[in-house]
């Protein structure tokens, strides 16, 4: 009877322990979001934050990033969020316009012959987000999630053929002056992200 009784108790403790294991592993997986995760929330808290964009567009982006996280992981691993920030912030401080005398359209400034090149060897990120039109700027200037999806591949190809280093400068037509504003801002952004990973 007591020997009975022992085994009911040690079952029941390893089930205790069991029960104890699965939860802390499954809290600790539920709260370590990965990097790219953190950097998807504070690109939208940044934008809610700072800028006056629409609740619709700030969707927009964040459903593209979060599109590349689940189906194009690879490129995830190239390009970051908190660089496309640092990208919107100075080319056009989010807004969404003509520049460059009307070559450059959108929130990250790409220029018709880049999306043609991108379109042509990216077209499954484009078929993704029902994107067939041609890149007018009545066309583009209504789709941030096309603007930022563009913006990301421009970034993407860069960095596979030219390398990390040249990335940013190449992104502008290879100025120098254009990749120190972008490092510079990155390094803002980078430690507002870290305090906001403490919160």
């Amino acid at each position: 009877m007591r020997q009975s009784l022992a085994d009911r108790s040690m079952k029941y403790l390893f089930l205790l322990a069991l029960l104890i294991i699965t939860c802390t592993i499954i809290v600790f997986l539920v709260s370590k979001l990965s990097n790219y995760e953190k950097q998807i929330i504070f690109f939208e808290k940044y934008l809610k934050s700072n800028y006056t964009l629409d609740d619709t567009t700030i969707k927009e982006f964040v459903k593209v990033f979060e599109i590349l996280y689940k189906e194009f992981p690879y490129v995830t691993e190239y390009v970051y969020p908190i660089e496309l920030l640092a990208i919107g912030i100075v080319e056009t401080n989010f807004k969404n316009i003509k520049g460059d005398n009307g070559d450059s359209l959108g929130y990250f400034q790409i220029q018709a012959p880049t999306y043609w090149y991108l379109k042509h060897y990216y077209p499954e990120f484009y078929q993704r987000v029902n994107f067939f039109e041609p890149w007018y700027w009545d066309m583009v200037k209504e789709r941030p999630d096309v603007q930022l999806m563009t913006s990301i591949l421009y970034l993407y190809d860069i960095k596979l053929r030219y390398g990390e280093e040249d990335a940013y400068s190449i992104y502008n037509g290879g100025s120098e002056a254009y990749k120190d504003k972008i490092l510079l801002r990155l390094s803002i952004l980078e430690t507002e992200f870290k305090e906001f990973n403490r919160r």
